[in-house]
């Protein structure tokens, strides 16, 4: 029986002194579009996992039957002391009790630059317009006056998509 003068070719290499091989070539392309995907597939899946509302060891939220889950969003955190913009402190509760007016200047000021870097990538990420979400943490003895003024600087620094953060209850 004759061979045929045309190699077939085979994921098995030529037989050399009885052992036979298995030959495979993985080029760098590939092995870097696979890990390329991993992490887009593991940063997409596990981005929004994490609670989205810090814990606040000195505050006490007011409790709520409310079945809405928090977003991910920009953070003002109230106390009984302090003003919190994702956990930097921005005023304190003493001087901004005593002013007359609704607007927090150092609040609204840190709140502008906010808005500005999320416009800033959302027009970088053609998925996701900015939103002007914001969600308030406050301590459910704060004065009403006070939260009325946050939210008043919320409005005005572009952050009219208001959540408050609260305790979810058991429903009787």
């Amino acid at each position: 029986m004759r061979r045929s003068p045309i190699r077939h070719r085979s994921v098995f290499s030529e037989r050399r002194k009885g052992v036979m091989t298995v030959s495979t070539v993985l080029t760098l392309t590939s092995l870097v579009d696979l890990f390329t995907n991993l992490v887009l597939f593991l940063l997409y899946n596990f981005a929004g996992e994490a609670s989205a509302i810090p814990s606040a060891e000195r505050m006490k939220l007011p409790e709520s039957l409310a079945q809405l889950t928090p977003h991910t969003t920009l953070t003002v955190m109230i106390t009984q002391s302090d003003i919190l913009l994702d956990g930097v402190k921005v005023a304190e509760v003493g001087p901004v009790m005593k002013e007359e007016d609704l607007l927090i200047p150092a609040l609204k000021k840190e709140m502008d630059y906010a808005a500005q870097k999320a416009k800033y990538f959302a027009g970088l990420s053609a998925g996701k317009p900015f939103e002007g979400r914001v969600t308030i943490l406050g301590d459910k003895h704060i004065p009403f006056r006070l939260l009325e003024k946050v939210m008043y600087t919320c409005s005005q620094a572009e952050f009219g998509q208001i959540d408050l953060a609260v305790i979810q209850k058991e429903s009787t």
